[in-house]
């Protein structure tokens, strides 16, 4: 018969024994145990730079961790910003572009303030009109401020059913920008939907620079110039919708 004290080994439930091994093993398959749980470092003993023997600086690797970290935070709130104020930029660019274009006296002085003012508002190098013309128009040679496109060329450029198309590292096309066409490397092409008795046409921005507009970016408030052109065109005109 056992005695009482022999019981309680018995039932008493041995831990593993771990070792430096264990510990360095699990570290490894959780590299992320510190930061879970940051309030083991305060009870770590931390070698430093002098203590040789090939140990790794941990206080200064968490520095610079952090410093990488902040690093990475600064980036992108500055891309953040920089965004902020473009976004910014472009929308006063666009209540200006709404004014001239609303104050327009009549249709010859709405195309030209599209011609001439609207570029330097918005910045760009040229912005045109483009229509279909019936049979071979002369496409190269603008009128009243308006270029003649071949018929089916705003499906052509923009896409069948499309209401835009950005395009970057381009050649200007000379049926929309004319003399100015060599130095335009990247343009938005805006559908116009003037009225059901006009032929297609489209609202063309061109820059010189090849990354000014490129696939992927908004083009809310490009259509939205777009849409006040085609109201202020149908109401000069005496248009329906």
């Amino acid at each position: 018969m056992s005695s009482p004290s022999q019981d309680v080994e018995t039932d008493q439930v041995k831990e593993p024994l771990i070792t430096a091994r264990h510990v360095e093993k699990y570290l490894r398959q959780h590299a992320d145990f510190l930061v879970q749980h940051p309030q083991v470092i305060d009870s770590l003993e931390i070698p430093g730079k002098t203590e040789g023997r090939g140990l790794a600086d941990l206080q200064q690797h968490m520095i610079e961790k952090l410093r990488n970290q902040l690093s990475q935070v600064t980036r992108e709130r500055d891309v953040v910003i920089s965004r902020s104020h473009h976004n910014k930029l472009t929308q006063d660019r666009t209540h200006r572009a709404v004014t001239a274009l609303i104050s327009a006296k009549n249709f010859e002085h709405l195309i030209d303030i599209i011609s001439t003012e609207l570029p330097i508002i918005m910045g760009m190098d040229a912005i045109s009109i483009g229509v279909e013309q019936p049979g071979e128009a002369d496409v190269a040679a603008p009128v009243e401020g308006i270029s003649c496109l071949l018929p089916g060329m705003v499906d052509g450029l923009i896409g069948s059913g499309q209401p835009a198309v950005l395009r970057s590292h381009i050649q200007g096309d000379v049926c929309l920008y004319g003399t100015m066409a060599p130095l335009i490397q990247s343009d938005a092409l805006i559908r116009l939907h003037i009225s059901s008795t006009t032929p297609p046409a489209m609202l063309a921005f061109g820059s010189q620079r090849d990354d000014q507009f490129e696939p992927g970016q908004g083009t809310e408030l490009i259509r939205f110039i777009g849409s006040v052109v085609e109201n202020t065109i149908r109401t000069w005109l005496k248009l329906p919708e």
